[in-house]
């Protein structure tokens, strides 16, 4: 049995899986804030605006977790470590960092601190994230990913350091039904100003069922997928749909090939580039975490897929 965690963690991504049989666990990025972007706050603000005094004085622009609690709405984003706790999901076995944007790495330095991981999957690369806007937190995120992902040790601070790619096996994989779809070499090429080019796209299976995790990627890495893995990519069961569910995550004719059963979307702020009504021309169900808060779908040993979601809306 197998359980994924879509957590809400507003404008980045967050997922962790339990490997329920083997007791290994595996988090796919991470994203700690507690504050809502502009636009969702403003549009929270407007729900609440004629039941709440105390967010009417405040105004939108200082709405956060805190006060969203204080004010009885109950909708604050999740922080990954304290869901952790909760669930009582320890030993995390593997870290996989997609890509190096910090709506896919913030938290990185408290969940190593706090929980710690056996190992991280880190695709080598010369990307430098601009640190102007960063908080002092996410320089330290950074400042981890950056001294992982240089190092020409294997292991630092206990934590194993890989770099794994289309392709690649070993046993704990294998175990796991993980499956590298991408990057390859050349997608792997310009990623210094694109980031995103070195997604990591992910295929899990488990007795059957096929979920793609698609981070950031874009056209590119789509063409290249249903080139040279449509059978891969052919009928899945679950897909996070690529770049928040963006317009340029979005590439017909793999989701035509995909048709996912369920199309999962990690956003805070819905974009003017959503591309939801793309997909729901080839999916049964589009649920984003922002309207659903934390998705958790769990697949039996008889291949059975239930759901729970966190708000029913």
């Amino acid at each position: 049995m197998i359980r994924i965690h879509f957590l809400n963690v507003g404008n980045g991504d967050c997922c962790i899986i339990e490997f329920i049989d083997n007791s290994r666990v595996a988090i796919v990025d991470i994203n700690r804030s507690t504050e809502m972007d502009k636009e969702s706050s403003k549009e929270i603000y407007k729900i609440l605006r004629p039941s709440s005094q105390y967010l009417f004085e405040l105004g939108f622009n200082r709405i956060n977790k805190e006060m969203l609690e204080n004010a009885g709405y109950d909708i604050p984003l999740q922080d990954p470590l304290e869901y952790l706790s909760k669930n009582n999901i320890n030993g995390i076995f593997r870290f996989i960092s997609t890509h190096p944007h910090m709506d896919h790495l913030s938290g990185l330095y408290e969940l190593k601190k706090q929980f710690g991981f056996a190992n991280i999957w880190i695709i080598k690369n010369n990307y430098e994230q601009d640190l102007t806007d960063l908080s002092e937190s996410q320089k330290r995120d950074w400042d981890l990913y950056r001294k992982m992902r240089n190092t020409s040790e294997r292991t630092i601070d206990n934590t194993t350091i890989i770099s794994p790619g289309e392709g690649n096996q070993n046993h704990y994989y294998k175990e796991d039904g993980i499956h590298i779809l991408a990057p390859n070499k050349e997608l792997k090429e310009g990623s210094d100003e694109n980031a995103n080019r070195i997604s990591y796209v992910l295929l899990v299976i488990h007795k059957e069922r096929k979920i793609i995790l698609a981070s950031d990627a874009e056209q590119e890495t789509w063409e290249y997928l249903v080139e040279n893995h449509s059978s891969a990519i052919e009928n899945i069961d679950i897909l996070k749909a690529a770049h928040h569910g963006r317009s340029n995550g979005y590439y017909q004719p793999a989701v035509k090939l995909m048709s996912p059963t369920v199309t999962i979307v990690s956003v805070g702020k819905k974009p003017d580039s959503d591309a939801s009504n793309k997909y729901r021309q080839y999916s049964d169900y589009v649920w984003s975490t922002r309207w659903k808060g934390n998705i958790v779908l769990e697949i039996n040993d008889e291949g059975k897929i239930t759901s729970q979601t966190q708000f029913n809306r």
